[in-house]
């Protein structure tokens, strides 16, 4: 039985993709800028976050955002 995919995988690749793509274009025009360094880092973990929960087990999925809704 196929799976769909979970939004937050989704939006884990989408966030990879849209990193890779300033990344490419900002590495030849502003090589030495940190904060953008720094933006860019924050993006990169925040897409691997996200793909990491879209791709948990059901069980663990349903326990992370049960947790998430406690807090």
């Amino acid at each position: 039985m196929k799976t769909p995919m979970r939004k937050e995988l989704k939006i884990g690749l989408l966030l990879f993709a849209l990193f890779n793509l300033v990344n490419l274009f900002t590495n030849n025009l502003f090589p030495e800028i940190p904060a953008l360094h720094f933006i860019l880092g924050g993006l990169a973990g925040l897409a691997f976050c996200q793909t990491i929960i879209g791709i948990l087990p059901e069980a663990t999925y349903l326990k992370l955002k049960k947790f998430k809704k406690n807090l």
